[in-house]
């Protein structure tokens, strides 16, 4: 049985939160809810719970300071948020999980599903670190890759481009490295958009065009600083050409 505590100024949250987690969740039980930072380190402290339900926007200090009361944080944190896209995003690049208000039960269900696989190794110090920092830059920054050996943490700069390998994703670096990764090249396309530097031109490349170092005459190719070409789809032509044209 997985212990937790809910954190969150709203008593009707709290209620609600709490009573889908006793119907649909019966590996975890509420071992206690609190209604503010102060109160919710006091409970953590206490409990030593392995998940804490987080409300982010709270009187006093936020869901992000009372974490900052913990050297080591030895639980997972889900956090409950009403925030922006962009936030959302943020969330997701750097692997930690959110229940977006008003709760939505299979939201629910995956989360806790997946911070009990998650429980004792999951790094949960550098992902929410990680998230902070794109939070605060208002840019994704870094975002935390799974591999089979675990969570790498990789800074969006030092990717060169990404290739679609079949149902996986080769993400090359400036350094010549490259990461395979169990995932579709569409999610990295909502990930790592116009705003962050990249373009899908082609259905199997995603590249950031920091590191273009030329186009062919004919637009259906773009060579990169590091020697290696990238396709463009003959569809993507005039919309890559029209990105790179709003850079100049």
């Amino acid at each position: 049985m997985l212990k937790a505590v809910i954190i969150d100024d709203e008593a009707k949250a709290r209620r609600i939160l709490e009573s889908f987690i006793a119907d649909y969740c019966p590996a975890v039980s509420i071992v206690g809810t609190a209604p503010d930072v102060v109160q919710g380190v006091k409970l953590i402290q206490k409990e030593n719970p392995d998940i804490v339900f987080l409300d982010i926007e709270m009187p006093g200090y936020n869901g992000f300071q009372l974490l900052e009361f913990f050297d080591e944080i030895n639980f997972e944190v889900i956090f409950v948020t009403a925030y922006s896209e962009f936030a959302l995003k943020a969330f997701q690049v750097s692997a930690v999980d959110y229940l977006l208000k008003p709760l939505q039960i299979d939201q629910l269900v995956n989360a806790v599903e997946k911070a009990e696989k998650l429980r004792g190794s999951s790094l949960i110090k550098e992902r929410l670190e990680t998230l902070k920092a794109n939070l605060e830059e208002k840019k994704i920054k870094k975002i935390v890759v799974p591999v089979s050996e675990g969570s790498l943490f990789i800074d969006v700069k030092d990717i060169t481009h990404l290739k679609a390998e079949g149902s996986y994703v080769n993400i090359f670096l400036k350094d010549g490295n490259k990461i395979l990764v169990s995932k579709n090249i569409k999610d990295y396309e909502t990930q790592l958009t116009v705003d962050e530097g990249f373009f899908r031109t082609h259905r199997s490349y995603l590249v950031n065009i920091n590191y273009i170092a030329a186009i062919s005459p004919d637009g259906s190719e773009a060579t990169l600083q590091n020697k290696q070409t990238i396709s463009i789809a003959r569809e993507r032509k005039n919309d890559f050409a029209s990105f790179l044209g709003t850079l100049q």
